[in-house]
């Protein structure tokens, strides 16, 4: 049997591995899933975006997940949801100030696996890592 020797095919696993270290005592201290951190953060960090479907489209997210992490969320009281005025159907979700120390700590979580992962690369390595990251990441979702 071939081992897989690309890192293109072990990041996934490492990556995961990682974050999920970083997050641990976020999820553990406020009795969070990983899918109801994520869209906390994801409202915090993409203003502007503040839809079930911005999260679904933009992180390739599972909608039923998505559903249930937010009306758990709103159940806790962390984020409240509010109808848009020029179409019914969609429905914007807005942080509540219980969902402050969440977030906090959710991005200072999110600060050090970033920090973990690009230690001892310079800002230029970084700036290319980003860019290639970005390519590849369009690539991958491309439909041919």
């Amino acid at each position: 049997m071939a081992c897989v020797n690309h890192p293109l095919l072990t990041i996934r696993a490492a990556l995961k591995r990682r974050y999920a270290h970083e997050m641990a005592e976020v999820l553990e201290k406020w009795q969070l899933t990983s899918m109801e951190a994520d869209v906390l953060l994801f409202l915090a960090n993409n203003p502007g975006c503040d839809t079930a479907s911005d999260m679904v489209t933009l992180c390739q997210l599972t909608k039923s997940h998505v559903s249930k992490a937010v009306d758990h969320l709103t159940e806790q009281g962390y984020i409240t949801q509010q109808r848009d005025q020029s179409n019914r159907r969609k429905v914007h979700l807005l942080l509540t100030d219980a969902a402050k120390p969440v977030v906090k700590a959710g991005q200072a979580a999110q600060k050090r696996f970033l920090d973990v992962l690009t230690c001892g690369l310079t800002d230029k390595d970084k700036e290319t890592t980003c860019r290639v990251l970005e390519i590849m990441i369009e690539n991958a979702v491309r439909e041919d």
